[in-house]
């Protein structure tokens, strides 16, 4: 997706966000003179908000889901590279068994399989709220939620009380997100949330980390594990040559997606 186009998407969403706010309805006609763009772009628009569970559509406009609800950072990061991370969420998905015990991790990535989980039973256990919202209605689901204080910013309960209910579970799998990947370096997180991967990690027979390739190159504060702690990495095509050759030669099944 060009960048400057996804910019703009970004930025149009947001102002449609708030007039949400103000009046809880909005209307294909009016958004389209006040943006300037046309009546299919809005429509887009709307439906990409309605998939992330920010609005209803109806005929001729939209209704906000969650009118009292603040907009949050987590919220704000659901909007970049939608496409890439709609593809990867929706690879991921179909990875899942039944009866497996699956950990879906509070990211923006992995928030999305909640679209394409299968109709086959299986139980989750998360500490993402929005996940929670997501699977407490699908009937093939046995839901288990993390305690803890609650995260803004990651959209989840993040502290010791959390970590200590995790490392209850045994997971056949686990659906990660991260904040950067090096892979050279490893994969890096905030402290909290990189202490709370690694007992899933240890918990869990295959490790899956979702990841676009904005990701890469980069890393922040607490490394939560190497290249090699991965059974799969799942990305989409603009990774690099040198990105996908550090991988591989860890013998790590690189999943790339093409959309």
């Amino acid at each position: 997706m060009n960048k400057i186009n996804e910019h703009n998407g970004m930025s149009r969403r947001e102002s449609i966000y708030e007039l949400l706010k103000e009046q809880s309805t909005v209307y294909v006609k009016d958004l389209s003179q006040k943006l300037g763009v046309s009546d299919m772009t809005i429509r887009r628009d709307l439906h990409i908000m309605e998939e992330q569970g920010i609005l209803v559509t109806h005929y001729g406009g939209a209704t906000i889901r969650h009118p009292n609800s603040p907009i949050h950072s987590f919220d704000m990061r659901k909007e970049s590279f939608y496409e890439a991370k709609t593809a990867i969420a929706r690879r991921a998905a179909e990875l899942i068994k039944e009866n497996d015990v699956i950990y879906l991790d509070p990211s923006t990535t992995v928030l999305l399989m909640t679209r394409y989980l299968p109709s086959l039973h299986h139980t989750v256990v998360t500490s993402s709220l929005a996940v929670m919202q997501e699977c407490s209605h699908n009937p093939y689901i046995t839901l288990y939620i993390a305690p803890g204080k609650y995260q803004d910013s990651n959209g989840g309960s993040m502290d010791m009380d959390t970590m200590a209910y995790l490392s209850n579970f045994h997971f056949n799998s686990a659906f990660l997100g991260t904040g950067f990947i090096d892979t050279v370096y490893g994969v890096t997180s905030t402290e909290m949330d990189s202490s709370i991967k690694q007992v899933v990690m240890r918990n869990s027979e295959r490790n899956i980390l979702l990841v676009d390739h904005s990701k890469f190159g980069q890393h922040t504060m607490k490394k939560f594990g190497d290249i090699k702690d991965f059974n799969t990495i799942i990305t989409d095509s603009d990774i690099s040559d040198e990105d996908q050759y550090n991988i591989l030669k860890e013998n790590v099944n690189l999943n790339i997606i093409h959309f």
